[in-house]
């Protein structure tokens, strides 16, 4: 996880004058504010993502994807009650890991969701397969309703 967070930090995108990096840093991240979130939810973190926040720390991945101490929060009811979102998107879909470590993206705009991955290495993986372009892949993937009273 570590090699691909390395990866990602030094990768930039070209824009019409100059390059940016492609990761933008918010906040540095510690132990410690992962223990806090972790006692605030009741909820153990992946090490994946452990690790990768711990490499990059809070901000926004391409200006698409969004890591903020304020995304996590768990998921209360339905089919993947115990999930804990760790980021959102451009749009404000959500995006959570199950308590099994799958990745899950709920939709902002209707009660829909779709597994994205088996885990985060998976979703870290394959999100850098498609060059980042986290949206492109949310647009290609098939979405089913969230049954919030499960």
């Amino acid at each position: 996880m570590r090699e691909l967070a390395d990866r990602t930090l030094n990768r930039t995108r070209k824009r019409w004058l100059r390059s940016k990096p492609l990761f933008e840093p918010h906040r540095a991240v510690s132990e410690g504010d992962l223990a806090h979130v972790e006692r605030k939810l009741s909820a153990k973190l992946p090490d994946d993502l452990k690790t990768w926040l711990l490499a990059v720390g809070y901000g926004d991945l391409d200006g698409d994807l969004s890591f903020r101490a304020e995304w996590f929060n768990e998921v209360d009811r339905g089919e993947v009650k115990g999930a804990v979102i760790f980021a959102q998107d451009i749009l404000g879909n959500f995006y959570a890991c199950a308590p099994d470590g799958r990745i899950i993206f709920f939709s902002r705009s209707a009660p829909e969701y779709s597994v994205l991955a088996q885990n985060f290495r998976v979703f870290m993986e394959e999100l850098e397969r498609r060059d980042f372009k986290v949206m492109d892949w949310v647009d290609s993937v098939t979405l089913v309703p969230y049954h919030w009273g499960a």
